[in-house]
């Protein structure tokens, strides 16, 4: 039975309606059948059990069988020869009151039961129909339709079928499944702006105090001519310092809520070309600070692929002008290219990441120390800058000493006829 019921899951909803029709029909009819021929032979049975006939001059006779219609009037026995056909309505008469309701049964049977049977048929063919194949989905929709509009997401709807019911089913579940990773991305970034927010709250302090500390300075000193002119330019000049970093730091905090609406333009990239405009550009930089700058391509094949070039020259600026901050003596980066995945590793000879910053140094405003010289938003930009083009990025520690980031963006290969 459970076969059978598997079976008909499997099959679609109009095969499966078909089929409970047309069977529904045959059995409908074929019961109808017996049920006709049962009752009639009821009836014939019952009125044989009259043997009295009735016969006066006949009213219609054909000499070649001699038949002689009986009527009501006189009833004597046949003669030789003649073969006496009684009258169906004499025959009934002369039932008992038992037999006569047992015809009339039988005659109304006739009648009525081929269209109840096609009623109750009907009624089973519905019935399986929705048993079948619409109870369990749609009882599953109505409960993940409950738990969704309650905002529970963690689970899934088991319906394995392959009709249309399963199809359905399988959308309403993918529905779910990205309403909750859209519920977990929106947490995730409410999150993020609750810490952006705390951070902007605890790094505007400093320059305020300052601002205000020197207000207060001046505005004490000033009416009382305790402020030599000298004085008075230096905390002004104080006062201008602390304005500009303050301006900075609100221009940064908005690049970094501008990264979010910034949108990816994929265009076809020719990966060595790109590169080794890189290393002319960073080589340069390097020499201003007194550093050495390595580039590493030999593992990238001669391709082109498909990659935000604005975003991605970005996202390695920010990173290099990481390492150059902290490197002693230079800096290397490596490029690789594996199963549409560009990978480019920036390592550095300075100190390190902390165990702390291991851990949190992609966050926004993540500063080591007493650092005032930078506002600690370079690793959160380049992390925001991955995501955005479906890549990741990586921290971790040489062996020998020093920082290695790396970042890992996923490229389609552009299918030339030049590509190997």
């Amino acid at each position: 039975m459970d076969k059978i019921k598997n079976w008909m899951r499997s099959m679609p909803l109009c095969k499966v309606f078909i089929l409970l029709i047309l069977g529904m029909a045959i059995l409908v009819a074929g019961i109808s059948a017996l049920t006709i021929y049962a009752c009639i032979d009821v009836q014939e049975q019952i009125l044989e059990s009259v043997t009295e006939y009735q016969i006066t001059s006949p009213r219609q006779t054909e000499d070649e069988y001699d038949v002689v219609i009986a009527d009501d009037q006189h009833i004597i026995p046949g003669e030789n020869g003649q073969l006496v056909v009684l009258s169906r309505d004499y025959q009934i008469q002369k039932l008992t009151s038992g037999k006569r309701m047992t015809y009339y049964m039988a005659k109304a049977a006739v009648i009525l039961v081929p269209p109840l049977l096609f009623i109750i048929g009907t009624i089973l063919c519905a019935w399986l129909f929705y048993a079948v194949k619409l109870r369990r989905p749609l009882t599953l929709l109505l409960q993940s339709a409950d738990r969704i509009s309650q905002n529970e997401l963690d689970f899934e709807m088991d319906y394995p079928a392959g009709d249309e019911m399963g199809e359905l089913c399988h959308a309403v579940d993918t529905m779910r499944s990205a309403l909750q990773k859209s519920n977990q991305e929106n947490w995730a970034l409410m999150e993020e702006r609750r810490k952006l927010n705390a951070s902007i709250a605890h790094d505007l302090r400093t320059p305020i105090t300052v601002i205000k500390g020197y207000t207060e300075y001046l505005t004490c000193n000033i009416p009382l001519g305790r402020i030599s002119e000298s004085k008075l330019l230096e905390t002004v000049g104080s006062l201008s310092q602390a304005a500009k970093r303050l301006e900075q730091y609100v221009s940064q905090v908005r690049d970094v809520q501008a990264l979010d609406a910034l949108p990816v333009k994929l265009v076809a990239c020719p990966l060595l070309e790109f590169f080794t405009e890189l290393k002319d550009e960073y080589g340069v930089l390097a020499g201003q600070r007194d550093l050495c700058f390595t580039l590493y391509i030999e593992k990238i094949p001669d391709i082109q692929v498909m990659l935000d070039t604005t975003l991605t020259h970005r996202l390695i600026d920010n990173v290099i002008s990481n390492a150059f901050r902290f490197a002693r003596q230079g800096v290397s980066m490596n490029v690789e290219w594996a199963e549409n995945c560009l990978s480019i590793c920036v390592s550095d000879d300075g100190t390190g990441f902390s165990e702390k910053a291991l851990v949190s140094a992609t966050q926004p405003f993540y500063k080591e120390g007493s650092e005032n010289d930078h506002f600690g938003l370079g690793l959160s930009i380049c992390e925001t800058l991955c995501r955005k083009q479906g890549g990741e990025i990586l921290l971790a520690n040489r062996v020998c000493g020093g920082a290695c980031v790396t970042i890992n963006i996923g490229a389609d290969i552009v299918n030339t006829g030049n590509n190997h």
